[in-house]
């Protein structure tokens, strides 16, 4: 009972003091509301309009871009003792990646980019809870650039820096957590 305590407490204290930047509530009443909607809309499909949704999902599924890898950090030099960092790879308006402090513990997390945040579910890695977050992204024109091409990064998190260069620990990290959140996508 004492070692779940103190693993809820690390948790605590390493994840969510840096997820409170630009932390939005989560909208379940919306949710909810969509997936009803989505359900009454399937029920209602004839035969013919289920064949053309399916011959548009197909098509859609072949478009989606690649995958790019992101890294954001509390300040803007990667791997700083005691700051937080968020490593995330993005496909469409898909996300899953890891939230972490140098030299400690990680926890993984998946989601997707919707509208101007990206709802997330974190995945405590003591005791595989799951909880929901959103982290806000930044407004206006993309604040980043992407190496010596200099080509906008698509979004970037509110409150946190982009950086560059991800570590061959922050790639083991997003291999990790792909394995870890594949069947939640």
């Amino acid at each position: 009972m004492a070692v779940k305590t103190i693993k809820s407490v690390l948790f605590s204290s390493l994840v969510k003091p840096f997820l409170s930047q630009g932390r939005r509530p989560a909208r379940v009443p919306l949710a909810v509301l969509l997936l009803g909607a989505a359900i009454a809309a399937w029920g209602a499909t004839t035969p013919a309009q289920a064949d053309s949704l399916t011959v548009a999902q197909t098509g859609a599924e072949s478009v989606l871009p690649a995958a790019e890898r992101y890294l954001f950090g509390q300040t803007p030099q990667p791997d700083q003792i005691g700051q937080g960092y968020v490593v995330l790879e993005r496909t469409g308006d898909r996300v899953y990646g890891a939230l972490y402090y140098p030299s400690s513990s990680f926890d993984c997390f998946y989601g997707q980019v919707q509208g101007s945040e990206v709802a997330m579910t974190i995945i405590n890695s003591y005791d595989q809870e799951a909880y929901p977050y959103s982290l806000a992204l930044a407004e206006g024109p993309a604040v980043a650039t992407v190496g010596s091409t200099g080509e906008s990064l698509p979004f970037s998190l509110d409150g946190f820096y982009a950086i560059d260069t991800l570590s061959d620990n922050d790639h083991r990290m997003l291999d990790q957590c792909r394995a870890a959140v594949t069947p939640m996508l």
